[in-house]
């Protein structure tokens, strides 16, 4: 673009210029391939009253025994109000299989949103909950009370996302990047 014509349209020599600037700062920082999958879930949470549990590092959680080729991942979030607990486990087909508990034990809503849909169980009242199929990807846990006006207990807790990773690229089950890179939305 030239001086004598800075207000007019751009023409093809300002539209290749920006071009080149764009590829640019492609090549030197490109857009994360799941931006628009972590923008969708921030959106989908915005408007709930929610209490926001934390990753419990794996330096504060007990090292837990592991039989064989087991490829089997136990992640701890923990809130004021609630402590979860899920295991994950690899099937067959290629989702994954995830366990929960809650404590303290109670009878609660559990909600898996993955970015093909959300899949739905209620834990029973020693707190134990489980997804039998979940497909690899961007997860998210929303435990709700199953009645209102609990307390503490009637707030719902709201994970923050995992990236369950396919077994065949070296990620046993969940893709949890230490504190500078987790993916909280």
């Amino acid at each position: 673009m030239t001086r004598s014509d800075s207000g007019g349209p751009l023409d093809d020599a300002d539209l290749g210029l920006l071009g080149s600037i764009r590829e640019m700062f492609e090549a030197a920082d490109p857009m994360p391939a799941d931006l628009p999958e972590r923008i969708r879930f921030s959106l989908a949470l915005r408007d709930l009253e929610v209490e926001v549990a934390r990753l419990v590092e794996a330096e504060e959680q007990p090292a837990l025994a592991t039989r064989g080729a087991e490829q089997s991942r136990t992640i701890t979030f923990d809130s004021d109000s609630l402590t979860i607990m899920i295991r994950i486990d690899p099937n067959k087909d290629g989702t994954a299989r995830v366990d929960g508990w809650l404590a303290p034990a109670q009878r609660r809503e559990i909600e898996m949103k993955t970015a093909a849909d959300s899949l739905n169980v209620s834990s029973d009242e020693q707190g134990r909950f489980a997804f039998a199929r979940v497909p690899r990807g961007t997860v998210q846990l929303i435990i709700r009370p199953v009645e209102q006006g609990q307390g503490d207990r009637g707030r719902s807790v709201v994970t923050p996302a995992l990236i369950l990773l396919p077994t065949n690229l070296g990620g046993a089950c969940p893709h949890v990047p230490r504190r500078a890179g987790l993916s909280q939305l």
